[in-house]
């Protein structure tokens, strides 16, 4: 046990021995003394001791205000409070003006508390003569929500401090004649200053006799230093170092962690107590995180306002990720395999009423020919392809039914009416799901309990004539800002390392402390006078915030108590910070002295972990079974990028989860523009036959936009066309028309040629693999040779096709094979990517003789000059491309990535492969061969000879 904890213990032990009370600034000291007293009768040999008479400030004072409520006014939790605050926001005069009154009343709430801590004397009315602007405004709601409180019996928690000290007073008074009233002493511990406030109540409590005490601070660590890191990453890295040492050589010792912006750092610091090589850490935050963000509480929420509107494809999506609304393994497969297929047929929506996700009639048949027909070809293997889309019949059945119910409810009820039948929704929808409930997702659901109680209670108003109470949506929204709003911190687990920020851990000891973020910006904190009161006021008060000087104390006080809260405290801050230099906390200077350079033993990395896997070459192959592929070309590109993600793919179907996204997502802005050129170029349904018909145009960007407009309401999804806002689709196919026709003008400056096709199906057999493909368009040139063209929008070249493994053998498989002389008898000419880019229009690729069949303006450093297409080009493409098939065909499935991480990079596969698990050994692997080599240059004369 540390220094500080004895010396503490001992003076709590006796405390509570002589009949007193120990009161904690907040909740977490408090069950860190409790637990602390308990560990000491344990150490003593005890089976059995009293409960010890430690509780937090807040909570003590609730309980002793009410045991003397003799009045029976109803104690106001927060959300009551909040909605009361707002009533007399939105019934003021300046109320009918504001657009967003429920956060208005919420800082209100802020500024009452304020008062009711630092400046009491405010709270009558004639104190607050004079004041100014929103000031003023914000005294006329003081003065109408105290007159509503006084109606009808309530109370502020804000106000228990001072109606407790008037209560204990007014009993003094009662009392005079007979002083042997004898309350129990206080001893206040974790407190960093005590305001006024709370020194009338102790006076009071005390009946003007001192049976209070402050327990202050001890003497200083006997290690301090303060150290200064390159950037943010170094700093936390050797803070993990230090722990994890403290750790191995001390398996109880006790550490914390302070930083300032916990929340903006919490990830950070969690993934990298996480991530800690060669060690388990055991770690919890003091603070908690939103209740929102639990996943049990966030799929209620979801749920809840599915029934009754709709759900943004991003939150159906997560809603149908968590697991939350399944019954068991099957059907969760079964709901992400139906997420899936509508990605696969283009059917996203932007939102998705429970109705139209549930009616697989309606989601089948409002997808166009053109996206079935390429969503077909790019589902790669056509055995996994399913053309009807359906979510589980139970699944849908449990959720139409809690639809129902709701249906079933009355239009205005009260809040406790909606409470109870959020309870039965939620039951008959089948939250929380099949799963069992970890410890932390069981605490969050009891907490989400607990807010539908606080929204319950808000019908604690009186009731005025003809008040039906309030709707469905009103009381969602309620439900929403509380969850919102509500902290969920799960229980202590004691675990080895806290996490906190400098004020939250008031009245916590430590073995060691490192500070993290102890810079000039960041400590003393900074903040902005409350905006409601007048700066004057809150100046004289010493309310946090109003001055440079109230926030340097206040930090000030909280870091001589961490200073005396551990026997090694450290301080560190990044030189680096946000891309600007950062200089040290001037109140750390003081207190520790100037900043040293970080060791290279904590800086530097952990060492390595050992493998949790055993490492084998699997030489077995199993041949694929069929004779026929959909979407060959890029079952054939992956099999080139990694033989291992061909075979996921189109075997195994693993392919990657496409997430949802708000709007047209990339594919099918894509796919949008090959409908436009495919209309354009389609000789035999109005378009355009040859570059003569193009130049004749009288108008070319009405025809584009003729065309553009035919598209979208014949080809986009009529899903999309349905729940899309019209002004966005407008936009749409202003851009639409606005790339194409820069695209066309381009063309206009080719040299002549007609249009074979568009979007041409066709079959071919690789190694004895028939695969299906489909060429976007072809050209017929002057000569007439042909010219295979491959629309792109993005930044795609013809160095794809190089090397032995190419990037992509789409249009080397159309033309050494689908377009090759032998089958079609014309010659080849060229194949080329048409990049439709705005400001980047331009053909890309390989031809024969490009001057003199596609362009007359082209330069000889053009890359359709430098390297032009031959014939041993196509039959190194045709080997190539064997080569690959046999690969596929033969069951060839290596982990293998083309180009090392840039090829898994873009491949969400390696929960399966488990590259990452064998890092080390590649890296290992490299190191040999790159020693091999410099051996034999080093035998051969290097390279020199």
């Amino acid at each position: 046990m540390i220094q500080q904890e004895t010396v503490r213990s001992a003076r709590v032990d006796e405390w509570l021995a002589n009949g007193g009370v120990v009161l904690t600034a907040t909740d977490r000291a408090a069950r860190s003394v409790a637990a602390a007293h308990h560990s000491a009768q344990r150490d003593a040999g005890r089976m059995a001791w009293t409960t010890p008479a430690i509780a937090a400030w807040d909570s003590w004072v609730r309980e002793r205000w009410t045991e003397r409520n003799r009045d029976g006014l109803l104690l106001l939790n927060a959300l009551q409070e909040q909605r009361l605050w707002t009533k007399v926001v939105r019934g003021s005069r300046a109320g009918a003006h504001l657009l967003h009154p429920d956060q208005l009343a919420k800082a209100a709430q802020q500024a009452y508390k304020l008062l009711c801590d630092y400046a009491p004397e405010a709270l009558t009315s004639r104190e607050r003569l004079g004041w100014p602007g929103d000031a003023a405004i914000f005294s006329e709601w003081i003065t109408e929500f105290e007159s509503r409180c006084r109606r009808e019996a309530l109370i502020s928690a804000s106000r228990l401090v001072s109606e407790l000290a008037a209560q204990l007073l007014a009993t003094q008074l009662e009392n005079e004649d007979n002083s042997g009233q004898v309350r129990a002493p206080l001893l206040l511990i974790g407190f960093d200053r005590v305001l006024d406030s709370q020194k009338k109540l102790l006076h009071a409590w005390a009946g003007g006799a001192p049976s209070w005490q402050l327990l202050e601070a001890g003497d200083a660590a006997r290690e301090s230093v303060f150290f200064a890191a390159r950037d943010s990453a170094t700093e936390l890295t050797a803070c993990v170092s230090w722990i994890r040492r403290r750790l191995e050589a001390d398996p109880n010792v006790r550490l914390t962690i302070v930083t300032t912006n916990l929340q903006q750092r919490r990830g950070e610091i969690e993934r990298a107590l996480l991530e800690a090589n060669g060690s388990e850490i055991g770690f919890e935050f003091s603070l908690g995180v939103p209740l929102g963000q639990m996943g049990v509480a966030r799929a209620a929420l979801l749920l809840l306002q599915w029934l009754d509107g709709a759900l943004t494809e991003t939150e159906l999506d997560w809603l149908i990720a968590s697991g939350h609304t399944a019954a068991n393994a099957k059907e969760e497969i079964a709901l992400a395999e139906t997420m899936r297929q509508l990605r696969r047929k283009g059917l996203e929506r932007t939102e998705w009423s429970l109705e139209a996700f549930a009616n697989p009639q309606g989601l089948a048949s409002s997808a166009t020919g053109y996206e079935a027909e390429q969503a077909e070809s790019d589902a790669g293997n056509s055995r996994s392809f399913r053309r009807t889309i359906a979510p589980p019949e139970a699944w849908t059945a449990r959720l139409l039914a809690a639809k129902q119910m709701l249906r079933k409810q009355p239009e205005r009820q009260s809040p406790l009416a909606w409470a109870d039948a959020v309870s039965q929704l939620l039951e008959a929808a089948g939250w929380p799901g099949f799963r069992p409930l970890s410890s932390t997702t069981f605490q969050a659901r009891q907490r989400w309990d607990s807010v539908m109680e606080n929204c319950a209670s808000l019908g604690f108003e009186a009731v005025a004539p003809g008040d039906s109470g309030m709707e469905w949506d009103e009381f969602i929204g309620i439900v929403a800002t509380a969850v919102g709003g509500t902290i969920f911190a799960a229980e202590s687990r004691d675990a080895a390392v806290q996490i906190s920020e400098p004020l939250e851990s008031a009245g916590q000891l430590s073995d060691g402390i490192w500070f993290l973020g102890a810079d000039e910006e960041s400590w003393p904190g900074r903040g902005a006078p409350h905006p409601l009161l007048p700066i004057r006021l809150q100046r004289e008060a010493g309310m946090p915030h109003s001055t440079p000087q109230a926030d340097w104390s206040l930090a000030q006080e909280a870091t001589t108590r961490l200073l005396a809260s551990a026997n090694e405290v450290i301080f560190s801050y990044c030189e680096q910070s946000d891309e600007s230099e950062a200089r040290p906390s001037r109140l750390i200077l003081r207190h520790v002295g100037a900043p040293v350079a970080m060791p290279s033993g904590l800086a530097q990395s952990s060492p390595a972990r050992q493998p949790l896997t055993e490492v084998y070459e699997d030489a077995s192959r199993i041949a694929f079974p069929l004779a026929a592929m959909a979407g060959g070309s890029a079952t054939l590109t992956r099999q080139s990028l990694c033989p291992f993600q061909a075979f996921s793919v189109a075997r195994l179907g693993a392919e990657q989860w496409q997430p949802a996204e708000a709007g047209l997502n990339a594919k099918q802005r894509g796919q949008l523009l090959h409908a436009v050129l495919h209309r354009i170029w389609s000789k035999d349904e109005g378009g355009l036959a040859s570059l003569q018909e193009l130049l004749e145009l009288p108008d070319l960007q009405a025809f584009v936009r003729s065309i553009v407009n035919w598209v979208m309401e014949r080809k986009l999804p009529a899903n999309l066309r349905e729940t899309l806002p019209k002004r966005f689709l407008l936009l749409e196919a202003r851009r639409l028309t606005g790339l194409v026709t820069e695209w066309l003008g381009y063309e206009q400056q080719r040299l002549p040629f007609q249009i074979e096709g568009t979007e041409i199906k066709s079959d071919i057999t690789v190694a004895g693999l028939t695969l299906s493909l489909r060429l976007d368009r072809v050209d017929v040139l002057g000569d007439g040779s042909k010219l295979v063209i491959d629309y792109k929008t993005g930044s795609v070249g013809p160095s794809v096709w190089a090397g032995e493994r190419p990037k992509d053998v789409q249009l080397p498989l159309y033309a050494s094979l689908a377009m090759h002389e032998e089958h079609t008898g014309q010659t080849l000419q060229g194949l080329v990517f048409a990049r439709v880019r705005p400001g980047d229009t331009k053909f890309y690729g390989r031809a024969r003789d490009a001057a003199n069949t596609l362009r007359a303006d082209l330069s000889k450093a053009s890359i359709l000059m430098r390297n032009p297409l031959t014939d041993e080009q196509l039959e190194e493409w045709r080997r190539l491309i064997h080569q690959l098939g046999e690969d596929f065909l033969h069951g060839r499935a290596d982990v293998d990535p083309r180009d090392g991480d840039e090829t898994c990079k873009n491949c969400e596969l390696y929960t399966i492969c488990r590259i990452q698990e064998n890092v080390s050994l590649r890296e290992l692997i490299a190191e040999e061969e790159a020693s091999e080599a410099d051996s034999a240059n080093a035998q051969g004369g290097g390279y020199g000879e």
